[in-house]
């Protein structure tokens, strides 16, 4: 059954009330159907759909709460009526980002570093993940020069087009065609084939510059037979 009210009148002894038989006859009920319940009826709940709850359960009669506890670089504190969470960290630390022409100061004022691509390199920043790319400068000039020596460090140079230059005056491409009839016979029992007019020439002749004019003599007695051009 329900709990019942007694009645207590308007005013006192204004004989509008219940009697005090029936007062507490109501009072014996109530105390029956408060001990005939199997559990205690009343709840708790916590508030709002985002966070942690204080409240944790009901044991017997008593309410359970969750304890707060200070986790790293937090204090807590409190008093009558409030609990206190505090930070005990300053701020973050500064640091310090150098560049060859200037330096920025990172701190908790709210300064930003950012990294910008320049020339033929380029930033991409996706998530949490930061892409730099680069392309070759050789590779996206249009015009190459050389300002210092070359070196392939034995490596090979490959897919060549036209090459132009001159060895000493002389145009190396009148060169190309002598190639496959050059065979020379240097007295030997074998004569002696050579690939290019260029090794033949380093391997016979002396090359004599004092005049500013080249002068080729031969260091043995050789025999070219150029073939039919």
């Amino acid at each position: 059954m329900a709990i019942q009210t007694i009645n207590i009148g308007t005013i006192a002894n204004d004989g509008t009330g219940d009697d005090l038989r029936e007062a507490f006859v109501k009072v014996n009920s109530n105390f029956t159907e408060l001990n005939a319940r199997s559990t205690e009826s009343t709840t708790v709940a916590n508030l709002g759909s985002a966070g942690e709850g204080l409240f944790g359960q009901i044991s017997g009669t008593e309410l359970q709460f969750k304890k707060i506890i200070a986790g790293a670089a937090i204090n807590l504190s409190a008093d009558a009526n409030a609990i206190t969470i505090n930070s005990t960290s300053t701020g973050l630390p500064s640091v310090q980002i150098f560049a060859d022409n200037n330096n920025v100061t990172l701190d908790s004022n709210g300064n930003a570093l950012t990294l910008a691509g320049g020339g033929t390199t380029t930033t991409n920043l996706n998530g949490t993940t930061l892409t730099i790319s680069s392309e070759s400068s050789i590779q996206t000039e249009t015009d190459p020069k050389l300002t210092a020596t070359l070196n392939a460090q034995t490596n090979n140079i490959i897919n060549v087009g036209n090459m132009t230059g001159n060895v000493h005056d002389l145009d190396i491409r009148t060169f190309d065609g002598l190639q496959q009839y050059l065979t020379l016979n240097m007295g030997e029992a074998v004569p002696t084939v050579f690939t290019s007019t260029l090794e033949y020439l380093a391997h016979n002749l002396e090359i004599d510059y004092d005049d500013g004019n080249a002068t080729f003599t031969a260091s043995t007695s050789v025999e070219a037979d150029m073939g039919t051009l």
